[in-house]
């Protein structure tokens, strides 16, 4: 047998017994998170529907068992067993039974996540990054991996040995090799 209440707006419970073992499980969720809980404890079997009270911001679970009667708190963070509490001014919350009776139901819908919106330019000294445009910007020098602009270099050197050379020299002057155009 598997029950299941609505203890607040985001947070649900759902009790069952499997032979002598009785397990609880509490899922809260927010948008974007779930969390869940689950606790075992050995009752035996039940002889009678389980009964859920509110006392204030906590609930105490009352199990009927072919051993003991238990009383169960169930608190914001934890489930604990406890003596039998004064429950005149408890309030009972209704238990649904659960089609399935051999899974505890943890079905929570989520909305989906919004977008995130684009990096604003990063900035620091004379350098600035644009993720948006992927560029980079760095005193006078710049890279841009966008396809329509090409970035041409002002100052030209040797492939083989390095040397700077002017735009108009056909071979370095520091060692012969012909420069690429």
């Amino acid at each position: 047998m598997s029950y299941t209440a609505n203890l607040t707006e985001n947070r649900r419970i759902a009790i069952a017994n499997r032979g002598n073992q009785t397990t609880i499980s509490l899922t809260s969720s927010n948008v974007g998170q779930q969390q869940s809980q689950t606790t075992g404890f050995t009752t035996g079997s039940w002889q009678s529907l389980p009964q859920l009270y509110q006392l204030g911001t906590n609930f105490v679970l009352k199990i009927n068992s072919d051993r003991n009667s238990y009383y169960l708190l169930i608190q914001a963070h934890g489930i604990s067993t406890i003596p039998a509490p004064d429950l005149n001014n408890a309030v009972e919350v209704d238990l649904q039974k659960s089609e399935d009776s051999t899974t505890i139901p943890h079905k929570i819908e989520f909305e989906p996540m919004a977008p995130m919106p684009p990096m604003q330019p990063m900035k620091m000294g004379n350098m600035s990054m644009d993720l948006n445009s992927m560029s980079m910007k760095m005193g006078n020098m710049s890279l841009n991996m966008n396809d329509s602009q090409t970035s041409t270099s002002t100052k030209h050197f040797c492939s083989q040995c390095g040397q700077k050379a002017k735009i108009s020299d056909r071979f370095c002057s520091s060692c012969g090799y012909q420069l690429d155009r």
